[in-house]
């Protein structure tokens, strides 16, 4: 249930989320930075080795941009905050449920907006 805006304490508590996986999601893309290299041909021993290689490549590319999308999400709802639009859909302009924020704290639409755009509803 949304109760309306959010208090002190449940902003502080959801800025402190978000830099907890913004940091997260940058020791992510500085550990995974050097997977992301061309795949040399004298470095395996055959074609099959190398075929998996290229498909592990493409698995942790495919992360790594989902982890630089979700970075950006991160970094949005930070200047969100700073704007006080935080905690509003960007849609409906109502508020969103303090429960998606706790699971989701990038969050910048109500469940039912987001559902809406997803084709879900």
């Amino acid at each position: 249930m949304v109760t309306g805006e959010l208090t002190t304490e449940e902003q502080q508590e959801l800025n402190d989320a978000l830099a907890e996986l913004q940091q997260e999601l940058q020791a992510l893309l500085e550990s995974t930075e050097s997977g992301t290299a061309p795949v040399k041909l004298k470095d395996n021993q055959g074609r099959l080795s190398r075929m998996d290689e290229l498909h592990n490549q493409s698995i942790l590319v495919a992360n790594r941009n989902v982890a630089k999308n979700r970075l950006k999400s991160v970094q949005q709802a930070k200047s969100r905050i700073e704007d006080g639009s935080y905690g509003y859909c960007l849609d409906c302009d109502e508020p969103i449920a303090i429960a998606r924020l706790r699971a989701y704290p990038d969050a910048h639409m109500c469940i039912g907006c987001q559902s809406a755009s997803e084709g879900t509803r």
